[in-house]
């Protein structure tokens, strides 16, 4: 069954791809989790004119992306952790964490878009990589001091 991709489904496609999947797992599936619709003449042509209207839109999504992006390649953020005698440290920096200070720069940036592969525990200094939208990521620098020093 060909079918139109309505939002981003891993291993299958990307928003608006036109795909050929099993009959099932569309209609169980894609179908009632408002992932896919039908592939009609009609859908199609819908897809055709929903591209051509929500075009300015994405444009203008991905510059506010962009501008975004070159102002948390240009941050670099301060803070401390508490470590003890031994050098180990009593908690660790997440998403969230990084969250908080991006917004006391200035910088609304959602916890979801933080890319860690693990939680910061150790002093030192990190880049941090930002997921922005689609292609678009960018880093910014954490310097991460001992409580104290």
């Amino acid at each position: 069954m060909k079918i139109i991709l309505l939002k981003p489904v891993e291993r299958l496609g990307n928003s608006f791809d036109i795909v050929s999947v099993k009959d099932g797992y569309a209609r169980n599936y894609l179908f009632p989790k408002n992932l896919a619709i039908r592939a009609t003449e009609a859908n199609i042509q819908g897809l055709e004119k929903s591209k051509k209207r929500f075009s300015k839109k994405i444009d203008e999504t991905m510059k506010m992306s962009m501008s975004l992006a070159e102002q948390v390649n240009c941050t670099s953020i301060k803070t401390t952790i508490k470590t003890g005698i031994d050098g180990k440290s009593f908690g660790s920096i997440t998403s969230q964490d990084l969250a908080e200070l991006l917004k006391s720069e200035g910088l609304e940036i959602d916890k979801k878009n933080i890319v860690l592969k693990e939680a910061i525990k150790h002093p030192g200094v990190y880049d941090v990589k930002v997921h922005l939208g689609e292609k678009i990521d960018a880093v910014f620098k954490l310097i991460l001091l001992e409580e104290g020093a």
